[in-house]
């Protein structure tokens, strides 16, 4: 691997900020054809649209709560100390120092803790993989190389033990994604909570995922995609049999919109994305894949986010001067073999430089809740503290559409925040409370069960 760094070969200056930061942060951070298949996925005809549902967690409790005497952080930038915030009917009823008692609330003292937006993983598979090594618990993928006809919320699993896991981290919201083929399907925006995917469901779909077509990796777990190690000619067709395939979805949603042809399962959830009702989430890492798929987005009109992403600071300025959100991560793997050796770490900083809105990702479903950490790492190699918040709130609740329920603890706004004892970003934090849609989440999961269990072991006589 090489020993360049991509700090040193960006800045000057970050990199002096970053071994600042590194010493700081200290050791905590370390460890993220149209065949339509016969599993739990359904397709969906309907446009992006929040969803209304009466989030139930099991076990959880509803009500009027006072969280009063914290440090109360509205949004990055924005903090009010000795504040109060009152929650009722599952929304934000005030916030601030003058708040006053309410009739049958709750009261939860947090004098000395903080109180923060619920933090959302842009890119997650929870709900959807339990068990690497057992099949039956394995549902992100399906047979087919074009599924935009599936959706990844029919196939979540509100009883996963992983979301428990999650969301006691002070992670309230994620997006659930589907993987392989090209159009791997619909991605949807959950909350971590319910006793059904309809109850979760805070937007679906909220995106459609594409994997652009790529001939091999990066030198560790690389491939990926439709044909992994393909000749550069599979990738030229790949790429064709894609165009193809969003050109006759083009022309079906013209005929639709006319009031004609048949409807067609597999090509109707595509109309939203030509109404840029829906977005695209592209996954490239390549400059190569992210100018292809740049390009596919302006042949066809679509509205463009990047995942994926491992060498986007290459092309910051294009990606900044297009508006063009990038979901980062995970960021705790390793780079390529001929990459610098800092360069996903650094990679966050370069791109918030540079005026590119970035949010981040956890990748999978067992290190969600690290995702916090993934954000401290970057920190580490030059991005702003307040940019990193930024990145786990405001940016991708802006970025999937539901800045009006999410992302800051405003009145009138979704109840979705947490009391912790510090910095989310430290791992010697604890989070102490966690409310999602207004409702008192139990602060326990797999993990805090199994000790109390050995705990209470009994002594060998």
């Amino acid at each position: 691997m090489s020993a360049r760094s991509l700090i040193r070969e960006t800045s000057p200056a970050a990199r002096k900020a970053r071994r600042v930061r590194s010493a700081s942060l200290g050791a905590g951070v370390g460890a993220f054809g149209r065949a339509a298949a016969a599993g739990l996925f359904l397709w969906a005809t309907s446009s992006a649209a929040p969803l209304a549902a009466q989030s139930t967690i099991p076990g959880s409790q509803g009500g009027t709560f006072l969280i009063r005497g914290g440090t109360v952080v509205v949004a990055p930038g924005r903090v009010l100390e000795g504040a109060s915030v009152l929650i009722r009917d599952g929304r934000i009823a005030a916030v601030g120092r003058d708040v006053g008692d309410a009739a049958g609330a709750t009261v939860i003292d947090a004098s000395g803790k903080y109180v923060y937006p619920g933090m959302i993983d842009s890119g997650s598979t929870l709900g959807l993989y339990e068990i690497g090594s057992v099949a039956g618990t394995l549902d992100i993928s399906e047979m087919g190389r074009f599924n935009p006809h599936l959706r990844a919320l029919t196939a979540v699993n509100p009883h996963s033990e992983l979301i428990p896991v999650t969301r006691v981290n002070g992670v309230t919201t994620a997006i659930v994604q589907p993987s392989g083929g090209v159009i791997s399907g619909q991605a949807a925006l959950v909350r971590l909570d319910g006793w059904t995917p309809k109850e979760m469901g805070l937007r679906a779909p909220a995106a459609l995922v594409i994997r652009y077509p790529r001939a091999g990796g990066f030198g560790f777990g690389g491939g990926g995609g439709p044909g992994g190690g393909q000749g550069q000619q599979q990738v030229e067709r790949s790429v064709q049999e894609l165009r193809d395939f969003l050109e006759e979805a083009r022309q079906y949603h013209r005929v639709r919109s006319a009031g004609a042809g048949r409807l067609d399962p597999v090509l109707e959830p595509l109309r939203p994305i030509f109404e840029g009702e829906v977005p695209v989430l592209f996954e490239a890492d390549t400059p190569d894949q992210i100018r292809g798929a740049i390009e596919i987005a302006d042949a066809f009109g679509l509205r463009m986010i990047l995942g994926g992403a491992r060498e986007a600071w290459k092309l910051a300025d294009t990606l900044a001067a297009r508006g063009i959100p990038v979901i980062l991560g995970p960021l705790t793997t390793l780079p390529g073999s001929d990459s610098p050796y800092d360069e996903l770490y650094a990679q966050p900083g370069v791109l918030h430089r540079a005026g590119v809105k970035i949010a981040f990702a956890s990748g999978s479903a067992v290190n969600s809740r690290n995702l916090p950490y993934e954000a401290a790492l970057a920190v580490a190699y030059g991005l702003p503290a307040e940019a990193a918040w930024r990145a786990l709130t405001v940016n991708p609740a802006e970025i999937w559409g539901v800045a009006d329920e999410v992302g800051t603890i405003e009145v009138g706004k979704s109840a979705d925040l947490f009391v912790a004892t510090g910095d989310p970003l430290d791992v010697r934090t604890q989070v102490v409370e966690v409310f999602i849609a207004g409702r008192r989440v139990p602060m326990t999961d797999r993990h805090t069960e199994l000790y109390r269990k050995f705990s209470e072991r009994p002594r060998p006589q």
